[in-house]
C-alpha cells in the first residue's frame, strides 16, 4: 500500500466502470456489475464483488471485460485474471496496463464512516443493451446516489465468517454490485472509499405504511411497502482483502473522514 493520495478532481466515470460479458461476435453482451480502480502506474487493478463472476460463469468463447469511457467512444478492455478473496465477497481484476491510460485510482479511507457522514455511490445498474437484427445499441446510464449509513453491523449471512458491513440509505440494484461507497475526507477536499456495495436489502416500513382493502367477507387485499437499502462490506474488509492478495492501493492523504468515526 502507499499513502498520500488526494483526488484533486473526481470524475466518477474515470474511476468507476461497468463490468461486462464479452465475445468476438458481441463485444458487450451483458452488464454483470460495477468496479473501481485502485493502485497506480502499471499496478492498477479493478476491485468488484466476487459474486459478479461466480454468478455469471462464462460460456464458450466468452471473456470478462470492463468498459472505459473515452469521450463519445466506449473502449472494451478484457480482464486478464480474476482473483477472489477466500473469505469475503471481493474480487480483484487484472487489466492490460496499456489500456488504462487516464483512469483514476481511488484511495481507501483511513477510518470508518460515521452515521452522520455523507456517502456517495456511482453505478451502472440502468445500462441498456438492445440488439435489433445485426445491430446492438449499448447505453450506459449511470446512477449517482447520495445518502448516509443507516446501520453498521457484522454480517453473518451469506458470509461464512463475521463480516464488517453497513446498510446504505439508497438501494443497490442489479448491476450495482461492486460499486464503491465513497465519502468526503476532512475539509471535503478529497474522496475516499469506505466500503463496497454487494447486495440489496428490503426492510418493512412501519405498520402505518401497510395498506389493507376489504370488500365484504371474500375480498381482502393487503399491500406491504418496502424500504430498499443497499448492503456494503465495510472499509476494513476491503483493506484486509487487498492486503491479503498483495494488491497495491493507496490510503487517502486527508486523514480522518469529515464526521466522527464509528
Amino acid at each position: 500500500m502507499t499513502s498520500g493520495t488526494v483526488l484533486k478532481e473526481f470524475r466518477p466515470q474515470d474511476a468507476i466502470v461497468p463490468i461486462v460479458r464479452w465475445s468476438d461476435s458481441l463485444p458487450i453482451k451483458q452488464l454483470l456489475g460495477t468496479g473501481f480502480f485502485v493502485g497506480s502506474g502499471e499496478k492498477i487493478h479493478v476491485v468488484t464483488a466476487k459474486h459478479v463472476f461466480e454468478g455469471n460463469p462464462l460460456l464458450d468463447g466468452e471473456k470478462y471485460a470492463i468498459c472505459l469511457h473515452g469521450g463519445k467512444q466506449i473502449a472494451v478492455a478484457l480482464i486478464l485474471q480474476v482473483r477472489a478473496s477466500l473469505d469475503f465477497d471481493l474480487a480483484v481484476c487484472k487489466i492490460p496496463h496499456e489500456q488504462l491510460s487516464g483512469v483514476l485510482a481511488l484511495p481507501i479511507a483511513r477510518s470508518d464512516a460515521a452515521l452522520t457522514d455523507d456517502i456517495f455511490s456511482y453505478e451502472y445498474s440502468q445500462t441498456r443493451i438492445v440488439t435489433t437484427g445485426r445491430h446492438t445499441h449499448v447505453s450506459f446510464e449511470p446512477n449517482a446516489h447520495k445518502g448516509n449509513i443507516v446501520r453498521s453491523y457484522e454480517s453473518t449471512w451469506p458470509e461464512k465468517i463475521k463480516t464488517p458491513s453497513f446498510l446504505t440509505s439508497y438501494p443497490a440494484l442489479q448491476g450495482a454490485s461492486g460499486a464503491p461507497v465513497i465519502a468526503p475526507t476532512r475539509g471535503r477536499k478529497s474522496f475516499a472509499v469506505v466500503g463496497m456495495l454487494v447486495a440489496n436489502v428490503e426492510q418493512h416500513l412501519l405498520p402505518a405504511q401497510v395498506f389493507e382493502l376489504r370488500e365484504g367477507e371474500k375480498y381482502h387485499e393487503k399491500t406491504s411497502y418496502f424500504l430498499p437499502y443497499g448492503k456494503a462490506i465495510a472499509r476494513p474488509v476491503v483493506v484486509q482483502s487487498l492486503e491479503g492478495m498483495s494488491v497495491p492501493f493507496a490510503f487517502a492523504d486527508e486523514g480522518d473522514l469529515s464526521g466522527t468515526p464509528t
